[in-house]
């Protein structure tokens, strides 16, 4: 036997507590497949199973399949789809099954394209909230424009037509007339200066014409 052998062998002899064979799985290190071993002989929790899946892949499939036995949680699922690009199928697949929240559907759109169009529905059909469209408006090119349009079909507020107006070209004209019609606040005028190039001259001289009129009001009333 090595001198790695010999030392887990002796470690092994003191009965190691879960939390310590956890912590030494966690290292990554000549240990961590030892750890791994006795914890899938321990019953092993499923933060355990998803610790022993991602990062000891010669216990993988071994530790899934007990994963799946134990009925993990969404939060478990995700995880794996997020961190173990193997598994991101599967997982999600799974997720599916068992009531995934819009939160958990995000992250099947976000991350596993073969399921894609799927999550999209089931998502559409639970009603998205304002977050989750604009998480797949940063994330997911594909779906960018579609769900921007969903997001301007409701009563949006000042700061997220600017998010429309800055990130979604295509819409952009769509967003800056209903910015109008709400009232930008010079805060918002600025944003759009700074980052929209083709706005630029028109939102400029709309800003000066309004803080030469605030400044004359101001003379006005303080004379």
């Amino acid at each position: 036997m090595s001198k790695i052998d010999d030392n887990w062998e002796e470690f092994l002899a003191e009965n190691p507590t879960r939390s310590e064979l956890h912590g030494i799985l966690r290292k990554r290190n000549e240990y961590s497949e030892f750890a791994a071993r006795a914890l899938l002989e321990r019953n092993p929790t499923n933060g355990e199973l998803g610790d022993i899946i991602w990062g000891i892949e010669s216990f993988r499939e071994e530790a899934w399949k007990k994963l799946l036995g134990q009925d993990p949680e969404n939060r478990d699922l995700c995880w794996i789809m997020k961190y173990v690009e193997p598994l991101r199928v599967e997982a999600a697949k799974k997720l599916l099954e068992q009531g995934p929240s819009n939160k958990d559907l995000v992250h099947i759109i976000i991350y596993v394209e073969p399921l894609r169009a799927e999550a999209w529905k089931k998502l559409l059909a639970q009603g998205p909230s304002n977050w989750d469209l604009k998480l797949i408006i940063e994330r997911v090119e594909p779906l960018r424009e579609v769900a921007g349009k969903k997001l301007l079909e409701r009563a949006l507020t000042n700061e997220d037509l600017k998010y429309i107006i800055i990130c979604l070209k295509p819409i952009r004209a769509e967003a800056w007339e209903k910015l109008l019609e709400k009232g930008p606040s010079n805060e918002d005028l600025r944003d759009i200066i700074e980052y929209v190039e083709p706005l630029r001259e028109v939102v400029q001289e709309m800003l000066d014409k309004r803080e030469k009129r605030e400044s004359l009001l101001e003379e006005i009333l303080n004379s």
